[in-house]
């Protein structure tokens, strides 16, 4: 397994728009704790709440997984 996909979250959303709102929320959660609807919606989408940490590594990898699926297209 490559170091990309280690850092992928639980669960990766599955439309474009889904995976922006992800990259938005985790660069939040990144500066600190979300609201409680916040905090809901990013669960749902990549599958948990993460720490800090987490989320800087999760948001980097869906920003290379969102290039790549706009190389394919």
């Amino acid at each position: 397994m490559s170091k990309f996909n280690q850092q992928l979250p639980p669960q990766i959303p599955q439309s474009r728009d889904k995976i922006e709102r992800a990259i938005c929320l985790l660069g939040s959660r990144v500066k600190g704790e979300l609201t409680s609807k916040p905090q809901q919606e990013l669960s749902a989408l990549v599958g948990r709440y993460p720490n800090p940490l987490e989320a800087t590594a999760w948001k980097q990898s869906l920003k290379q997984l969102l290039k790549q699926k706009q190389k394919q297209k």
